[in-house]
C-alpha cells in the first residue's frame, strides 16, 4: 500500500486506480517515486508525468483529469484515444490484452438494445469473407451497460477526405477504388452479409494504396433477423440519418430493409461523388434529402465533370436507379462493366447522340451489307437497300457505276465528261412494277373502284 502523502493529487490517483487501466503494484510504484521528489505536485503535473513515461495517453489523462473514471476498458480492449464520432457511436482506437493488437472499437449509447447471441453470429459468418478490402466484423460485447463493437484498425485517409483535397477524382482513380469496393461488398454478400451504411467517410486508402471497408456489420445490426432486431428504432434511425447522402431508396423508406443490393445505390453514389466532388443530393434538410433519393435525378455527372466517358456516366447511372430491379443482379456484374471500362474493352466511347457510322469502305453504292456489315438500322434509320427482285434485270438496262452519292470529283471532269443521255425507255419497264408493289392489292382495288367511280360520273355529265 502506497505510503507516500498523495497531497492535491489524491483525487486523482484514486480515480486512477477505479479506471483500471494500470496494474495496481506498478502504478504505485510510479507515483510513489514521482511524488517522493515532487511533493507539492498538482494533478495536472502528474498527469504529464505520467503521459512521458507511456503509462496514460493524453485522452486518458484529459479524461481522468475531467473526474471520468469508467468506460477505458471495454472486455479484452482499453481504450487509448478517440478517433471520432460515427453512425450510432463513437470510435476509439483501443488495444487488446489479448494479442496487443489495434482494434478500432465503437461504442453504442447506453439505451440502444442489444442482442449479443444474433450479434455473434454475425461475427462468425465475418471470418469466412476473406477479402482485402474487408474489415471484418470481429468482436462484440457488453460491459459496464455500454454495448461495443470492434474491427481490426487501419491507418489511411477516408475517400471523403481525398476528395474535399482534389476537388474531383479522375474517371481512373474513381474506377479503381469502386473496383476493390465492389469486390470486397461482393465476397461478403456472397456470405449473406451487406454493408447497408456505404459512404465516403466509411471507405478508406491505406498506405499500400489498398482501399478498405469500414464500418462493416452495422447494417447486419439494423437488420432483422429471425423476427428480432439487434439494436433499437431509435439507434436505427440515428444510423441512416448520418448516412442520407449515399442511402438507397428502399431504406430510407424502411431502415432495416438493407440489402445486397442496396449496397450498390451506395457505391453509385460514391462514385457520383468521386467523378463531380459532390454528393448526388447535397443540399437541403433531411426530408428533402429522402425525399430526393426516392423521387428526383440528381444533376448530370456531365454537367459537373464534362470530361466524364459515358460509359463510366451509364455504369454509374444504373447502379443509382431507383428501382432495385433496374440494377445490377449482383456485384459480379459491376466488377465485369468496371474492368472491361478499366481495360478499355468496353464499346467505343462516343458523345451522347451521335449515330454509329460504318467504315467508308461499306458503303458501296448498290452493295447490300454482307455479314458482320453496319446494318441498315445503326445508320440513324435510313433506307434500307432496295430487294434484289425490284431490280430490273440486268438485260433490260444497264447498271449504274456511279454511286447514289457521287464522289466530288474535279470541276474541269465535269466540263470534260458530259452525263449520258438517258431516254425514258430506260426506267419504263421498272415503273409500273414498283408503282404497284408500293401500293398493294389494297390499293389496287381501291384504285379500280375509283375509276368506275369516275366512269360513272363522266356518263351520267354527258346524259
Amino acid at each position: 500500500m502506497m505510503t507516500t502523502d498523495l497531497g492535491a493529487c489524491e483525487w486523482f490517483v484514486w480515480d486512477l486506480r477505479r479506471s483500471n487501466l494500470i496494474d495496481r503494484g506498478q502504478l504505485d510504484q510510479v507515483i510513489g517515486e514521482y511524488l517522493g521528489k515532487n511533493p507539492g505536485a498538482e494533478p495536472p503535473a502528474l498527469a504529464e508525468f505520467l503521459i512521458q513515461q507511456g503509462v496514460l495517453t493524453e485522452f486518458q489523462a484529459e479524461r481522468l483529469l475531467q473526474g471520468k473514471t469508467q468506460g477505458f476498458v471495454l472486455g479484452p480492449f482499453v481504450l487509448m484515444d478517440a478517433l471520432g464520432t460515427g453512425s450510432m457511436g463513437t470510435v476509439y482506437k483501443a488495444q487488446s490484452k489479448t494479442d496487443s493488437k489495434w482494434y478500432a472499437v465503437k461504442v453504442l449509447p447506453r439505451r440502444s438494445m442489444w442482442n449479443v447471441r444474433i450479434a455473434r453470429r454475425k461475427v462468425r459468418a465475418f471470418e469466412q469473407c476473406q477479402n482485402p478490402s474487408v474489415v471484418p466484423f470481429v468482436d462484440v460485447g457488453t460491459s459496464g451497460g455500454m454495448h461495443y463493437l470492434a474491427w481490426p484498425m487501419v491507418e489511411g485517409e477516408t475517400l471523403e477526405k481525398i476528395v474535399a483535397k482534389h476537388k474531383q477524382l479522375t474517371p481512373q482513380q474513381t474506377v479503381a477504388y469502386a473496383i476493390q469496393t465492389a469486390e470486397g461488398l461482393d465476397a461478403a454478400h456472397q456470405q449473406g452479409l451487406f454493408h447497408g451504411l456505404l459512404k465516403p467517410s466509411n471507405l478508406m486508402l491505406g498506405p499500400d494504396n489498398v482501399l478498405r471497408i469500414l464500418d462493416f456489420g452495422i447494417g447486419c445490426l439494423l437488420a432483422e433477423t429471425e423476427g428480432e432486431s439487434l439494436v433499437d428504432t431509435m439507434s436505427t434511425a440515428n444510423s441512416v440519418n448520418s448516412g442520407l447522402d449515399c442511402a438507397s431508396p428502399e431504406s430510407i423508406m424502411d431502415p432495416t430493409n438493407l440489402t445486397a443490393i442496396g449496397d450498390q445505390y451506395s457505391l453509385g453514389c460514391c462514385m457520383y461523388y468521386c467523378l463531380t466532388g459532390q454528393y448526388p443530393f447535397p443540399d437541403g434538410t433531411a426530408v428533402e434529402k429522402m425525399m430526393c433519393h426516392q423521387h428526383k435525378e440528381p444533376t448530370s455527372i456531365k454537367s459537373l465533370a464534362p470530361t466524364t466517358p459515358d460509359d463510366l456516366v451509364a455504369i454509374v447511372e444504373k447502379l443509382m436507379q431507383k428501382s432495385p430491379t433496374d440494377r445490377y443482379v449482383k456485384c459480379a456484374e459491376v466488377i465485369e462493366a468496371l474492368r472491361a471500362f478499366s481495360s478499355g474493352a468496353s464499346p467505343a466511347r462516343r458523345p451522347t447522340g451521335q449515330m454509329l457510322r460504318p467504315p467508308a469502305a461499306k458503303l458501296q453504292a448498290g452493295k447490300p451489307p454482307s455479314n458482320g456489315d453496319v446494318d441498315s438500322t445503326s445508320l440513324g434509320g435510313a433506307r434500307p437497300p432496295r430487294p434484289a427482285a425490284t431490280l430490273p434485270p440486268a438485260t433490260s438496262r444497264p447498271r449504274p457505276e456511279a454511286p447514289a452519292k457521287p464522289s466530288p470529283v474535279a470541276p474541269q471532269a465535269i466540263a470534260e465528261t458530259p452525263a449520258p443521255e438517258q431516254s425514258p425507255s430506260d426506267y419504263a419497264p421498272d415503273a409500273p412494277q414498283s408503282y404497284l408493289q408500293r401500293i398493294g392489292p389494297i390499293g389496287i382495288v381501291l384504285l379500280a373502284v375509283m375509276a368506275g367511280a369516275v366512269a360513272w360520273l363522266a356518263s351520267s355529265f354527258i346524259k
